[in-house]
């Protein structure tokens, strides 16, 4: 065990850099974690070594690069999600631009002038994200457009006239629409057509239309150019989703990001024909965000793999390879992983992510811990996960699966757990189970259950619908009644979290039935929950009432809190007291015999 500390404490210890933006002198901004939680640092254009230019206890979610060298940044408190924007000035210190600590403020778009922001605020309403417009010289802000629900500004028009609104009512629908600064009535940019999502918009410069990504009529996210009020014409569709999309300085090129089979792979197409143009090479893992220098020669993008954390690669178009521009070293090897399949209760084959440790496996098997993802719309994706390798370290294997409801393949696959069907998902849990013990190499007698949020849920809901296969759980943040969820959590997610998972009035029989709390008296096996005390999306009853149930039961279970965290556990020092807390958890449930 202490070698697996040491491991764990050398891994968490290694910064990792992300969400990378250049800014238009040509340094670049991105955040980096050195100090303990992400902070704003700097590149500068001429070269040489990078240095802090924010210095904050709590995260900052995104920074933004602006014309003159500066650069916008947001940052809550304490994980509330109460985000705060920020202007950086070229050299000095940041200024506030907003100053509502219980409103939040999306982060939106640089208006081509660079001299006024769009943003969103939910300060008429918690449920509604109006739209702003800041003027960064004055500091004044007005609401250019009022609206019901969450939404998002995604960009300007290029004459600096008007905004892109986009709302999101359910997960796999997305509209955009045009707001005029001048109080003229919003159109819509997107023909309404159901369920298709149209995301990623690109003005081109003549103000013809725009560039977007977009699965109207298909399975998945491709390529597009719109004119407003037409259909799409479709540029690059691979049988994936393309998830990320820029266009270079002089328009002649997108630099797009393809999903295949959870890596990243980045490709540059034409802009007029969607021809690709090349497609460098760079390690297997999952890009982030990527930005193009002024002068448009090259690319920058973050870049994470399951056996190194974020760091930023540089490439030019046609080149043959990325070149790494600020990397993790001195890293020990890690445990490679391999892309597998398992079949279902149905016969689907599912895919997953699966390690085994080093050296020779126990006469029974190694033991093995199940990973499961939160969303329930995402993906579970090669990334850097220091515990999951310091498990692996001490003798315990670990499977990621994508069950069924995991986006990546395609919007059929997304909507196989959609409400009625969501139990589907966790007896896809049950036949990972199968498979592993099936397997030489696995103990059927201890394998443990992880998960995150709806990947908490899914732990939960695991070990009350089948109790008898699981010898651990491990709960961050789940939720264990989907009525005191609905009742709790932030006002601005209701709509949408109603839509994936059931109304909390008209569904109300089925959300019920779905709670683990109901059935908490099912649950055998030790639990480990870990909360955020801030945590706005899943609060902390959540984790409170299904630890008071197996305390009344006198089921092992151990439950964390963090008071400076909400949902997800940010700051360094944090993620060593519950990564090490999960590792001696494991290591007495499913290492010792």
């Amino acid at each position: 065990m202490n070698d697996a500390n040491t491991l764990l404490e050398q891994l968490l210890s290694t910064p990792a850099t992300t969400l990378p933006a250049f800014a238009g002198d040509g340094r670049l901004y991105a955040l980096h974690d050195a100090g303990g939680s992400a902070q704003v640092w700097e590149w500068p254009a001429e070269g040489g070594p990078p240095r802090p230019r924010t210095a904050h206890r709590d995260a900052c979610a995104f920074v933004a690069g602006l014309p003159d060298g500066g650069a916008i940044f947001g940052r809550d408190a304490a994980g509330d999600e109460r985000v705060q924007l920020y202007h950086l000035p070229p050299e000095g210190e940041a200024r506030a631009l907003t100053a509502n600590p219980e409103a939040i403020h999306g982060w939106g778009a640089i208006s081509p002038d660079g001299g006024r922001i769009a943003f969103t605020s939910n300060a008429r309403h918690p449920a509604h994200a109006d739209a702003w417009v800041l003027e960064l010289a004055t500091g004044e802000a007005r609401c250019v457009a009022d609206v019901e629900g969450p939404h998002e500004l995604l960009a300007w028009r290029p004459d600096g006239q008007a905004v892109i609104l986009g709302t999101a009512p359910r997960t796999f629908e997305s509209n955009l629409y045009l707001v005029p600064l001048d109080g003229s009535p919003r159109t819509e940019l997107t023909p309404h057509a159901g369920d298709a999502r149209h995301m990623n918009p690109r003005w081109k410069k003549d103000n013809s239309g725009f560039w977007l990504l977009s699965d109207q009529g298909r399975d998945f996210l491709g390529v597009a150019f719109l004119r407003p009020g037409e259909a799409p014409r479709w540029l690059f569709t691979p049988a994936a989703d393309v998830e990320k999309l820029e266009v270079s300085p002089d328009q002649s090129i997108l630099a797009v990001v393809v999903n295949e089979g959870g890596y990243s792979r980045l490709r540059f197409l034409d802009a007029a024909t969607g021809a690709e143009r090349s497609a460098p090479a760079h390690p297997q893992g999952v890009i982030t965000k990527l930005s193009w220098a002024p002068e448009g020669g090259s690319v920058v993008f973050d870049l994470a793999g399951f056996s190194f954390p974020s760091g930023l690669h540089r490439v030019r178009p046609g080149a043959a390879e990325a070149e790494p521009l600020h990397e993790a070293t001195g890293l020990p090897p890690l445990r490679r992983w391999e892309t597998v399949s398992f079949p279902s209760h149905d016969g689907r084959d599912l895919p997953a992510f699966l390690a085994f440790p080093e050296g020779e496996r126990p006469a029974s098997g190694w033991p093995m811990l199940v990973w499961v993802h939160g969303g329930p719309a995402m993906q579970a994706l090669p990334n850097w996960r220091p515990d999951l390798q310091t498990f692996l370290s001490m003798g315990i294997a670990v499977l990621v699966p994508n069950v069924r409801g995991s986006t990546g393949y395609g919007v059929a696959y997304a909507a196989l757990d959609d409400r009625e069907k969501r139990l589907d998902s966790v007896a896809d849990l049950a036949s990972a189970h199968r498979w592993l013990s099936a397997r030489p190499e696995v103990d059927a007698a201890r394998i443990g259950i992880m998960g995150q949020s709806y990947g908490g849920w899914m732990v939960l809901a695991a070990t009350t619908e089948y109790p008898e296969l699981w010898a651990c759980g491990v709960d961050f943040y789940g939720i264990a009644r989907w009525k005191t969820f609905f009742e709790r959590t932030g006002p601005w997610r209701i709509g949408h979290r109603a839509a994936e998972y059931g109304d909390p009035v008209e569904d109300a029989e089925l959300l019920e039935r779905l709670s683990p709390l109901n059935h908490a008296d099912r649950i055998r096996c030790p639990m480990l929950v870990a909360q955020g005390l801030t945590d706005p999306r899943v609060p902390p009853q959540e984790s409170e009432q299904i630890v008071e149930v197996l305390r009344r039961r006198d089921v092992p279970v151990e439950y964390l809190t963090f008071p400076d965290e909400g949902h997800g556990f940010t700051k360094r020092e944090n993620r060593r007291r519950v990564y090490a807390a999960v590792t001696a958890f494991l290591g007495r449930h499913l290492l010792a015999r």
